[in-house]
């Protein structure tokens, strides 16, 4: 351990161990230091996730005052260092349990800042077993530092709340808590606006101004699966894509993308990105989960047809299906109802269909649960307690709570921690 800490000191450190057996690093603090960039530079070797509270660990244990946190020239006693020493990213990365169920909750780059930990202690309370975290969010911002050409070419780094997505990773590992990183795929305006060219294009040759990327583009292709690669790298434990689709909004009538004149459909399209993306996930033994609307669970062949998600092709290139059965989302007289969205029951409804669909093709259908009052008067944590079971009626494994915003009051109390059960 000792050698350990010693290769990774920046300039300035020192470490020993005492009378004790403990070991202690210092710092000999440069002229131009402050705490703060001492607490950055030694964060990664410290078990205190947020560089301001380490800093704040470094005031206190060397009795540094807050009216003069002067600390140029000094050597100072570095705290919270690590029990031991932490494995690659490779080696950290946890598999999917036995049962393959994962418990989740959806969480944007910018939930982690400052309450990652305390989130990561309630889901572990909890017997909640994942994160579906942004990787590349739906404006097309990445959350962390990137080094994907495209990513470094239109700057979709810029202020990226996780400074180091292989900590960040590994600070949910320590609580067995699993990270399936999200990356939005074709809907990006940040780089449909900064790439044009990988942009879907009008009939006159141009960007056709929707803000999403060309599903059938072979280099806006290769920019999603660049990222999902070096995601991987940094710990993933799963790969989740979103609006991995076309855009079926309204205003289309001049896109142009390329299918008759190349003899390809939108499912075809679809389903052979998946693959491609599959080959990679695969060749790293990393699960591959797809977010797919609930219309193709519940719809017709022509809602399928326009959002390229077919279940039953989709099945056999990932590892999990995950409908978008939120009741809200079904319109008034679904089902009879005045108001779909009271009804937790369709999250059964839903997912029982896409078994349906999914043909044995392999792929567990994980659906994903409305955290959110949206167009839903009775939501509550009871209803969304509900949800979950309703999740195991329908032949689900496991399910994802989608809250846009990243806030799961309701799901602390919808689900209490195990010891109060």
């Amino acid at each position: 351990m000792l050698e350990w800490v010693r290769e990774k000191l920046p300039e300035g450190g020192a470490v020993k161990r005492d009378d004790h057996g403990a070991i202690v690093v210092t710092h000999q603090v440069g002229a131009k230091d402050t705490l703060g960039s001492v607490a950055y530079k030694y964060l990664p070797l410290s078990s205190t996730y947020l560089a301001e509270e380490f800093a704040k660990h470094i005031a206190t244990v060397n009795a540094i005052p807050s009216w003069d946190p002067s600390v140029a020239g000094k050597t100072i006693t570095i705290p919270d260092i690590v029990a031991q020493p932490y494995k690659s990213p490779e080696e950290e990365r946890l598999a999917w349990p036995e049962d393959r169920a994962l418990r989740a909750i959806f969480l944007r780059g910018y939930d982690v800042l400052g309450t990652w930990e305390t989130t990561l202690d309630r889901m572990k309370a909890r017997d909640m077993n994942a994160v579906i975290l942004d990787a590349k969010a739906y404006m097309g911002e990445l959350t962390y530092p990137s080094k994907v050409e495209v990513a470094v070419r239109t700057n979709a780094s810029e202020g990226a709340p996780i400074r180091d997505l292989a900590r960040t990773i590994r600070f949910a590992h320590q609580r067995g808590v699993r990270v399936s990183m999200r990356v939005a795929c074709f809907h990006d305006p940040l780089g449909a606006k900064r790439a044009p060219e990988l942009s879907i294009k009008g009939y006159w040759g141009g960007p056709y101004p929707v803000g999403w990327l060309d599903p059938g583009d072979a280099a806006a292709q290769q920019y999603i699966a660049d990222i999902v690669t070096e995601v991987i790298a940094m710990g993933a434990d799963e790969i989740n894509l979103d609006y991995v689709r076309y855009p079926v909004d309204g205003g289309l009538g001049n896109a142009d993308f390329h299918l008759k004149d190349t003899g390809r459909t939108r499912v075809g399209v679809i389903t052979d990105f998946v693959k491609k993306i599959h080959a990679i996930t695969q060749a790293h033994h990393v699960p591959l989960s797809l977010d797919i609307f609930g219309v193709t669970a519940t719809g017709t062949q022509v809602d399928i047809d326009n959002l390229g998600q077919d279940i039953g092709k989709l099945a056999s290139h990932s590892e999990a299906l995950m409908p978008m059965v939120y009741p809200s989302h079904y319109g008034k007289g679904y089902r009879g109802w005045a108001e779909p969205g009271n009804h937790p029951e369709i999250i059964a409804i839903g997912t029982k269909a896409a078994i349906e669909r999914e043909k044995g093709g392999g792929a567990i259908i994980r659906p994903w649960l409305q955290a959110f009052n949206y167009k839903s008067p009775e939501y509550s944590p009871k209803y969304l307690a509900q949800e979950t079971v309703e999740a195991q009626k329908g032949g689900g494994v496991g399910y994802a709570m989608w809250n846009p915003g990243g806030w799961y009051g309701d799901a602390w109390t919808a689900i209490p921690p195990k010891t109060a059960q």
